[in-house]
């Protein structure tokens, strides 16, 4: 009887937790069919997707970015990251701490040192202003490094002994073992890069150059249907990463636990 109480007590605590988290999402879909009369209509859907291009393409252009970024710090992660994990070198602990206490900063305590830094290197009102910052993220660097200690040294000795360059073994043996590692630091860089509002709002100068997750907000609040079917929009590019590589984000994150 109280395996069965328990057992209710669960089922009804996730029920209500997937309800609360499903709720945002249902009514934003719900939104999006209701014009201003309260009246079911998909012009709105119609207006963001087929007739209106502005949205398309900040969507577009937000996604190459995001993009960028999520594929100059996957780059810089694995190689730093297995250098910690299996080079010896000197400092390196010293390192490895100095990049843990980095994680922990607000983003707010960089804004500054990096808005003077890109206005030294000429970058301030371009894309390159949001790419360069997003590439040197130290959670990445970090995640990967935990996966790959997951390796066993003996494997790397053996790719050694058979004539692997040091390339070789990184991008051969080290990443495909630990996959689930590096798509989970890609998936969380993407999914930074996306949500990113103050660097847009501090970097560019230009209002046509803010990604969507900026310029969703400055749409007219008396359209709340077309709102609603920007916040789908915006959704999209996460919901369908999350569908194809939730065993993978899981898995990276696993691994970070046991190490």
């Amino acid at each position: 009887m109280k395996k069965k109480t328990g057992l209710f007590g669960q089922t009804l605590f996730a029920g209500v937790m997937v309800f609360l988290c499903l709720a945002p999402f249902v009514v934003a879909v719900a939104g999006g069919f209701l014009n201003e009369h309260r009246e079911f209509s998909v012009q709105a859907y119609y207006d963001v997707f087929l007739r209106t291009p502005q949205y398309l393409l900040r969507f577009w252009r937000s996604l190459f970015l995001c993009l960028c970024i999520t594929a100059g710090q996957v780059a810089v992660s694995v190689m730093a990251g297995y250098g910690f994990a299996k080079c010896r070198f000197p400092g390196k602990n010293a390192m490895f701490f100095f990049l843990m206490i980095l994680m922990v900063l607000p983003l707010q305590v960089t804004l500054v040192p990096n808005y003077i830094m890109l206005d030294w290197m000429d970058l301030l009102g371009k894309d390159g202003a949001l790419i360069y910052p997003g590439i040197f993220v130290p959670l990445g660097t970090f995640i990967i490094s935990q996966s790959f200690r997951a390796v066993p040294d003996e494997v790397i000795d053996v790719a050694r002994l058979d004539g692997c360059s040091l390339w070789r073994i990184l991008l051969q043996v080290a990443v495909p073992v630990a996959k689930g590692g590096v798509v989970c630091a890609g998936l969380l860089a993407f999914l930074d890069a996306w949500n990113m509002v103050e660097q847009p709002i501090a970097y560019l100068k230009d209002f046509t150059k803010y990604p969507i997750s900026v310029a969703l907000a400055y749409v007219s609040t008396t359209e709340q249907a077309r709102q609603f079917v920007c916040c789908i929009l915006v959704l999209l590019p996460p919901l369908f990463l999350f569908s194809c590589f939730h065993k993978e984000m899981v898995e990276g994150i696993v691994f970070g636990e046991e190490k």
